[in-house]
C-alpha cells in the first residue's frame, strides 16, 4: 500500500514524473543508444513502478535485459512488467519470440522487510538464475519542521531508504559475491551532500545511502562486485510537496535552466551498471544540471 493512503499520510513517493514527462510506452528501437549491452542479463529494479524507477526498468529492457520490477504497489509493477513483455522493443529476442523465459517479472516487495526482500530475490533467481544488476530505487520522501517530525514517518523513511537499500544489497550481494561478479546501483540524493531545511529524516536516510555505497564499494571491490550510486537533482514530480520551493526559484538555481526528467537519470544508471564502469566503485554520480556545483547567488 502506498503510505500516502495510510497512517503515514505526510510521506510521498519521490521521483514521480508529470504525465508529459513520462517515458514513451513504445520507444523507437532505432534510437542510437539502444546497443543491447545488457542482452540476456538479469536486472532487478526496486521502486520500478513509477517515476525514475519505471524509466530505469524500461531503459534496461530496451537494452535487452530481463527486468524484475519491484514495488510495494502491485498494480504499478504489473503494469510496467506487462508493458515490457507486450512489446518487441523491450527484452531479449528469445523472450519476445516465445523461445525463452518472459523478459519481465512483477514483484510485490516492501524493501524494509527482510522476508519480502529474501522472497523477491529467490523468485528472480528461481525464474532466471543469477542477478547481474541490482538498482535500489525504492524510496520515500517527506518534509516538515525537524522538531515535530512524527516518529512513524521518520522510521518509515529510514527503514525504506537506508535499511531497504542495505537489505536488498545484502541479499543480492551475497549471491553476486559467490559468483565473483555483479553491479549494484543505489539512489542517493542532493541531500546526501547538502542540507535543506525541513528534511531531517530524509537527509539522514540519503546520507546513509551515500556512506553505505562507499563502504560496500570498497569492501566488495576485490570480489568482483561494484557498488555505486546516482544522486538525482530536481526531477519533475506530479504535485509539489507542501512547502516546496517556488518553481521559478528552483529553475533559476539550476545552471541548465530546467528541472530534470526521468530520462536524464537512466543513462548514468546504465553506465554504472555496465562494463564501461568496471573500474568504478564506491562513487556517487550527481545528476543535477549543475545545481550542487553552483556557488553564485
Amino acid at each position: 500500500m502506498n503510505p500516502a493512503d495510510g497512517p503515514l499520510g505526510s510521506l510521498h513517493w519521490p521521483y514521480a514524473p508529470e504525465e508529459d514527462m513520462s517515458v514513451p510506452p513504445l520507444p523507437d528501437p532505432r534510437r542510437p543508444h539502444r546497443t543491447g549491452r545488457f542482452t540476456d542479463q538479469t536486472v532487478v529494479v526496486t521502486g520500478g513502478g513509477r517515476g525514475i524507477g519505471r524509466a530505469v526498468a524500461l531503459a534496461f529492457a530496451r537494452e535487452g535485459a530481463r527486468v524484475a520490477v519491484a514495488s510495494r504497489t502491485r498494480e504499478q509493477v504489473e503494469s510496467v512488467a506487462a508493458e515490457i513483455a507486450g512489446s518487441s522493443v523491450y527484452g531479449t529476442r528469445a523472450a519476445n519470440t516465445g523461445t525463452g523465459p518472459p523478459s519481465s517479472l512483477a514483484l510485490r516487495c516492501d524493501v524494509s522487510r527482510a522476508d519480502d526482500v529474501r522472497a523477491a530475490v529467490d523468485q528472480v533467481t528461481d525464474r532466471w538464475g543469477p542477478i547481474d544488476v541490482l538498482v535500489n530505487c525504492a524510496g520515500l520522501f517527506s518534509m516538515g519542521d525537524s522538531e515535530s517530525v512524527p516518529e512513524a514517518d521518520a522510521r518509515a523513511l529510514l527503514e525504506t531508504n537506508a535499511m531497504g537499500t542495505l537489505l536488498m544489497s545484502q541479499e543480492a550481494g551475497r549471491r553476486m559475491l559467490e559468483r565473483g561478479r555483479g553491479r549494484i546501483v543505489n539512489f542517493a540524493s542532493l541531500l546526501s551532500f547538502t542540507a535543506f531545511p525541513g528534511r531531517a529524516a530524509y537527509a539522514a536516510s540519503k546520507g546513509a545511502v551515500l556512506q553505505l555505497t562507499r563502504v560496500l564499494g570498497v569492501e566488495w571491490a576485490a570480489r568482483g562486485v561494484t557498488v555505486n550510486a546516482v544522486a538525482p537533482g530536481m526531477i519533475r514530480v506530479e504535485t509539489p510537496h507542501p512547502g516546496a520551493l517556488d518553481e521559478d526559484e528552483i529553475v533559476a538555481r539550476i545552471p541548465m535552466g530546467r528541472r530534470g526528467r526521468p530520462e536524464d537519470i537512466t543513462g548514468p544508471v546504465l553506465f554504472l551498471a555496465s562494463e564501461d564502469a568496471a573500474y568504478v566503485t564506491g562513487q556517487t554520480l550527481v545528476v543535477d544540471g549543475g545545481w550542487l556545483s553552483y556557488g553564485y547567488l
